[in-house]
């Protein structure tokens, strides 16, 4: 509930603040990014008093082993720019400066009725669903793969059973380290740890075998996921027969860390029920 409250105390002083700062003005906004022209250099001035406020904040952050409400901070992204990143860095910035507007902006401009703000929100998200759609085009086209890439966060996903040829799509999606939680003696030969590893590597992953068997998981399973991502350099992908015993570990990794809701919830969107963790759960987080 206190989480609640702040976040919404939170979210009113965000928005306020994009008011009053005049971020919500698409002529002021245009103005600022018109370097060339009649340049309205005053949002300067905002972007100095949002981005001061913030290193203080991570600073403190950074000093805590987790946030004062609970939960988990998010995890440190560690990868390098991308293609992706680039380009979509170049297409928000350029519709940032013909419409004037961001996603905050264009929310906190529907509070005094701004339609123009309402039609930028419905052009995004349809921007974000057919960038979405064609991604995941993309990844099913190359070398012929038909996998279900589900990330739990934006740094750890789970995926039913892979094949070498699914490789190059996992690159193209931006992971770096690949997890095979499934023992060879469920899988045909081609499909072995030794061979997945061998061509995972010459692509450049790290690759990292955490055999778990069903039914019979283990605390050693356990410490080994948790120390391949701590030590993954960019987004992590593991997989197994289905993605469940993926997610199940993840979960325990994760006890104390995130909540056992988020723990349990997260993957339940993707079909992997983990109510009957929740003990455990507890039981891991009460030992810290």
């Amino acid at each position: 509930m206190m989480r609640s409250l702040v976040a919404l105390a939170s979210g009113g002083l965000f928005g306020a603040g994009l008011l009053l700062s005049g971020m919500t003005d698409t002529r002021r906004v245009q103005g600022f990014l018109d370097v060339t022209g009649d340049w309205d250099a005053t949002l300067g001035f905002v972007l100095a008093g949002a981005v001061l406020p913030m290193v203080l904040a991570w600073r403190l952050a950074a000093a805590r082993a987790a946030p004062v409400l609970g939960g988990a901070f998010p995890p440190r992204v560690t990868a390098r720019p991308d293609a992706g990143l680039i380009w979509g860095s170049v297409l928000f910035g350029a519709g940032w400066g013909l419409a004037g507007l961001c996603p905050g902006p264009a929310l906190a401009s529907i509070s005094f009725g701004g339609m123009g703000g309402v039609v930028f929100l419905l052009a995004m998200l349809a921007g974000m669903l057919l960038a979405t759609g064609l991604r995941k085009g993309r990844l099913r086209r190359t070398q012929g793969t038909t996998m279900d890439i589900r990330a739990l966060t934006p740094t750890y996903a789970v995926s039913p059973q892979i094949t070498q040829g699914d490789l190059t799509a996992i690159k193209a999606a931006g992971y770096t380290t690949i997890i095979n939680n499934r023992p060879d003696g469920e899988i045909p030969a081609e499909i072995h740890s030794a061979a997945m590893q061998a061509a995972a590597e010459a692509m450049g992953f790290t690759f990292v075998v955490n055999p778990v068997i069903g039914g019979a998981l283990t605390m050693d399973n356990v410490t080994a996921q948790q120390a391949a991502i701590a030590a993954a350099t960019g987004p992590v992908f593991a997989y197994c027969a289905s993605g469940n015993r993926c997610s199940v570990v993840w979960a325990l990794a994760h006890a104390g860390q995130m909540s056992a809701d988020d723990l349990v919830g997260i993957p339940a969107r993707f079909g992997y029920q983990l109510d009957h963790l929740r003990p455990q759960l507890a039981a891991l987080a009460a030992k810290g």
